[in-house]
């Protein structure tokens, strides 16, 4: 692969963490959309760490000009495939995109060695977890208290050499502050989720149908669990630590779903439309199965519909951007159905991360709950929404245009990072 002379730079981007997990595959779209759109002068080069057929079919239709690169890193630094080695060779500016951690720290630190400008889209850093758990104030307290021993020295130099630190969460923000880097600006940044935009119409026509489902009149209900049980998804055999995992699960489960299911019942009742219980990961299918059925009031039961397989991104976006609301004990979710101006309620298990504050960050910390205080917070968060959808649907919109604004000044800035060849000053970071 050659990349031909170009008046402006090349960014390679470090994404597509993990395929079983619809927010996860977002992110990777969401960062391609906000560098298109607000880097237009950009050639955009993808380097995938994980990708399915079903995701480079979406991204081959979505972006015909962005190149995907495969290949890892070998221990001296050397690519294992041409494409990749050219795609390293070509790029002036790496930029890892949001996640859960620096989750490709390895790679950064050998593309650092070159010299040449590197960042974080919208990443989050937790010190604690899974070690601690609890709530985002107690998590934050925590966090304030920690300093430089919170972060290993490898992870530390990584984050120290970047040129911009994007943070999606304020949590992080405050942890990295606290770390007195010397290199980057560290600000906030939305995860680029919210700018995730691709539909499938034909896909989401079909469920809604299957389902009973009319645009404006029903609910998206996403389940979890307090811990993704990765080693069924991944077939794998379960450790000790994974038993001990599924027995915390098992313990808090009903009581979990037991929120959700409330916000359900109180939908139906109030509005006498359906509800559709929808997988964010793989897992979550045969869970939803499990847990909504017999265990839900005889009146509620014929207006809950659970969908019995696990769907793409662009299906879920589009049955979200139609559906009246979305309740989620997951955190993507809802930042999936902000993009598409569809108000959500987002509450939050003491075991998710402090990722769980990114969206209370975008302004809308009132849709927000941690499971702990039961499920009145939660019904009446719902409760507002229904009293005046109009309003709730334009307040989302704007929160979405301002998290656009933002991901409009990050995009500018990775563009700018490229001084060098395009012999501009990189603007202040959260312009």
């Amino acid at each position: 692969m050659t990349y031909p002379a170009t008046n402006g730079p090349t960014i390679l981007l470090r994404s597509s963490w993990q395929t079983p997990n619809i927010g996860d595959v977002a992110h990777t779209p969401g960062a391609l959309r906000a560098l298109a759109r607000y880097a237009p002068d950009a050639r955009l080069v993808l380097w995938p760490v994980a990708i399915g057929a079903r995701e480079r079919t979406m991204l081959a239709a979505a972006f015909p000009q962005v190149d995907v690169v495969d290949g890892e890193l070998r221990p001296d630094g050397s690519a294992t495939t041409p494409e990749l080695a050219a795609a390293l060779d070509a790029a002036d500016v790496l930029v890892h995109g949001s996640g859960p951690s620096v989750v490709a720290a390895d790679d950064v630190r050998v593309w650092a060695a070159t010299g040449r400008p590197y960042g974080f889209f919208g990443i989050s850093v937790d010190p604690l977890n899974p070690m601690f758990t609890g709530t985002l104030d107690e998590i934050e307290t925590m966090v304030r208290s920690l300093g430089r021993g919170g972060v290993d020295d490898h992870q530390l130099a990584v984050l120290d050499g970047a040129a911009f630190v994007y943070c999606r969460d304020s949590v992080t923000e405050v942890f990295l502050r606290s770390l007195g880097l010397t290199g980057p600006a560290v600000a906030f940044g939305p995860d680029a989720t919210v700018a995730f935009d691709l539909l499938d119409e034909e896909a989401a026509a079909a469920t809604k149908a299957r389902h009973g489902l009319v645009d404006g009149e029903y609910l998206c209900a996403v389940p979890r669990l307090r811990w993704t049980p990765y080693f069924r998804i991944r077939g794998e055999v379960p450790s000790p630590l994974d038993f001990r995992r599924t027995a915390y699960n098992e313990l808090w489960a009903d009581h979990d779903l037991g929120v959700l299911a409330a916000a359900m019942v109180a939908y139906v009742r109030r509005t006498g439309h359906p509800v559709l219980v929808a997988p964010e990961m793989s897992y979550a299918v045969e869970l939803a199965e499990r847990h909504f059925g017999d265990a839900l009031p005889a009146d509620v039961r014929p207006y809950v519909r659970v969908l019995d397989r696990f769907w793409s991104a662009p299906e879920a976006m589009t049955v979200y951007r139609d559906a009246q609301a979305v309740v989620s004990l997951e955190c993507h979710s809802p930042l999936m159905a902000l993009s598409q101006g569809t108000p959500a309620v987002y509450v939050r298990q003491p075991t998710d991360t402090l990722k769980g504050r990114m969206f209370a960050d975008l302004g809308v910390a009132h849709r927000g709950t941690e499971i702990g205080d039961g499920p009145v917070p939660v019904v009446t968060a719902l409760q507002r929404i229904l009293d005046d959808p109009v309003a709730a649907r334009a307040e989302t919109a704007a929160v979405r245009e301002r998290a656009h604004d933002r991901l409009r000044g990050m995009a500018e800035h990775v563009l700018a990072c490229a001084a060098p060849l395009t012999r501009r000053t990189a603007p202040p970071l959260g312009t």
